[in-house]
């Protein structure tokens, strides 16, 4: 039969990120880290990072600035949470395609894993895709950013904006680091890359993008689930103490 649980004892200060970034090498399967808190799980993330690099790590933080109690929400941290659920959302498209071993390595904490987030389906029903080299009508797809929450602006400076100037096109997604420069010859797509808001210069080139609406406001996508939703089957689950996990979760 398969073993569903193993305890492992006896790791001391970065030796459980050396040995699971050694596990995730031989045996590559999606895996959720639970830490006991945020400031735990952002050393644990930063030693994954360091050995696997940060292609395939994630961190899963709340989207609190301080206290879910404050009521501040923080943008940084939305654009991180928005981020994961995109990428679980097309490794899961991705499984379905092809039988190689693809997997993410998920860094969270109870608090980030108590807010509930938009179901798959509604994520992947609000997001909008742009490649190199295809045909798309401005007029068309800006009418979609609108219907999806963005707004308009001379100049794009946090996520949810857009900017139209000639035939250049730039969006604010909420699950990008940087906004997106789209470069349109007519209705063909001539470039895209990222850029950075405050010197407005060339971050990196891109092929294919993901534009994704704040999916997390309860008030544009209905009901929402826990992130569990997200998780392929069979996936690994790392916590220290999860009836711990249970009590902060349920509290």
């Amino acid at each position: 039969a398969a073993i569903s649980r193993i305890f492992l004892q006896g790791m001391v200060a970065s030796t459980a990120p050396v040995f699971f970034s050694g596990m995730a090498q031989r045996r590559p399967k999606t895996t959720l880290f639970v830490l006991q808190d945020a400031d735990e799980a952002g050393y644990f993330y930063q030693d994954l990072v360091q050995l696997m690099g940060q292609n395939d790590v994630l961190f899963f933080p709340s989207s609190y600035r301080r206290a879910v109690k404050y009521g501040q929400r923080d943008a940084a941290n939305e654009i991180l949470r928005t981020d994961v659920l995109s990428k679980l959302t097309r490794l899961m498209a991705k499984s379905d395609k092809t039988d190689k071993n693809l997997a993410l390595f998920v860094v969270t904490f109870p608090a980030a894993l108590a807010e509930k987030v938009a179901s798959p389906k509604a994520m992947d029903e609000q997001t909008l895709t742009l490649s190199v080299g295809q045909e798309q009508d401005v007029t068309v797809f800006v009418k979609a950013l609108e219907e999806l929450g963005f707004k308009r602006r001379d100049y794009v400076y946090e996520p949810g904006e857009y900017a139209l100037r000639g035939s250049i096109l730039d969006i604010f997604s909420f699950a990008s680091e940087y906004p997106f420069r789209v470069d349109f010859f007519g209705d063909d797509i001539e470039s895209i890359r990222t850029f950075e808001v405050q010197t407005q210069l060339s971050q990196e080139v891109c092929s294919t993008i993901s534009i994704v609406p704040d999916v997390e406001s309860e008030t544009a996508v209905g009901s929402l689930v826990p992130i569990t939703d997200y998780l392929p089957p069979h996936t690994t689950i790392v916590a220290k103490d999860l009836p711990f996990v249970g009590e902060v979760v349920n509290r």
